[in-house]
């Protein structure tokens, strides 16, 4: 089968609704960005060449401390994080980011960035997240018998009687892996008061 040529996969990328990004892992050198991801972060295309990933995160989060150490470690992140647009406002996405070795043997990543703030958006990451895991539940090893489930923290004791967060319970008898999003009720709840400016102090 003939593969396709690259100007087949640049179009697709150029004319693409979502956000899309090429960097350098090593420093964060933002080396490309999508006309749809200068549009969602306020910025031109030299402009973010120019500031790197600096220009829409902020490294002394812990949230994106941890997201990068986990790409470190396993070559891939998928996640809701908050990031920043030219404006200095803030906003939570998904983020889809893979790192790869291209032809010269450098390392390159992937990113992929959904605005979860705009609805549409919004409820379609959700959808793609929510099929993800129907799919990964229909072919898990069914979980029989009764759990003993914390009221409060919800770890779940195992069979050598230490607790377990629910999520390394379930990963460790079924074949899925999680991954974190934020429902509509949490975001209107936890995550849009934390965008708030503070009381008495302008956006």
């Amino acid at each position: 089968m003939t593969r396709p040529s690259a100007s087949i996969y640049v179009q697709l990328v150029e004319h693409a609704l979502d956000a899309a990004l090429l960097t350098r892992p090593a420093d964060g050198a933002i080396l490309y960005a999508n006309p749809a991801a200068c549009r969602l972060f306020g910025y031109t295309l030299d402009e973010l060449r120019a500031l790197g990933r600096r220009a829409v995160v902020d490294l002394a989060d812990p949230r994106i401390r941890e997201a990068l150490a986990q790409r470190l470690e396993t070559g891939r992140f998928q996640g809701a994080l908050p990031l920043r647009r030219k404006d200095g406002s803030r906003f939570v996405a998904v983020l889809s980011s893979a790192v790869y070795t291209d032809r010269s043997g450098e390392q390159r990543s992937s990113l992929f960035v959904w605005d979860l703030t705009e609805p549409v958006q919004r409820e379609e990451a959700l959808r793609v997240m929510n099929a993800e895991l129907s799919r990964a539940l229909a072919e898990a090893r069914p979980l029989q018998g009764i759990l003993a489930i914390c009221a409060y923290c919800k770890r779940i004791r195992n069979t050598e009687h230490a607790w377990q967060p629910v999520e390394e319970y379930i990963a460790a008898h079924a074949p899925v892996e999680f991954t974190h999003s934020i429902c509509p009720t949490c975001y209107e709840h936890q995550v849009r008061p934390e965008l708030q400016p503070p009381r008495g102090r302008p956006p």
